[in-house]
């Protein structure tokens, strides 16, 4: 990731999801965080209810 140990230690949780979450995108091309068309439709029919 680029850290050093002090720098992960200085970070939030929040932070340091975030910064685990750029990584793997930015190194893991294959990784599609699109939903899916089920998905879509399961959140349309909860949004509206």
């Amino acid at each position: 990731m680029g850290l050093s140990p002090h720098e992960v230690m200085g970070l939030s949780i929040f932070e340091y999801l975030a910064a685990l979450d750029g990584h793997i995108e930015a190194t893991d091309p294959e990784v599609d965080k699109k939903l899916t068309e089920v998905e879509k439709d399961d959140l349309w029919e909860w949004l509206s209810s």
